[in-house]
């Protein structure tokens, strides 16, 4: 398995960026890489699929979520949420079909439920 580095979240950066978010020490962005490994991880397990960085979709997937963390870390709400709502979309669409009962599992990123029939919108 290829490991994701830091210098491969370094590249997806603007140099500048990169340097006043982490002020010069890389151990910020080796823990938002690690966060962000924990965080695809656990969804992989929840949709009963293996981690595995040298898969392209999962390996993306961890990139977009350091990127979020970096940003969470740097305050910077509105570009963090991009990142994370593009790490859903991504994950999304592993998630599995259906569960034995043939229903979507609640903890998958794509569930929903239906609204109620009796719904007469905002009044």
């Amino acid at each position: 398995m290829e490991l994701i580095e830091i210098e491969d979240i370094q590249e997806l950066m603007r140099e500048e960026e990169y340097l006043a978010i982490c002020q010069g020490d890389d151990s910020v962005a080796q823990e938002a890489l690690e966060n962000a490994r924990i965080y695809v991880q656990a969804v992989a397990d929840s949709y009963g699929l293996d981690y595995d960085e040298s898969d392209a979709v999962l390996r993306l997937a961890v990139k977009k979520r350091t990127l979020a963390e970096l940003y969470i870390y740097a305050a910077e709400w509105t570009t963090a949420e991009q990142y994370k709502t593009e790490t859903s979309q991504l994950l999304a669409p592993l998630a599995p079909v259906s569960s034995a009962s043939g229903e979507l599992p609640k903890k998958a990123a794509g569930y929903t439920e239906s609204g109620r029939t009796d719904w007469q919108g905002y009044r």
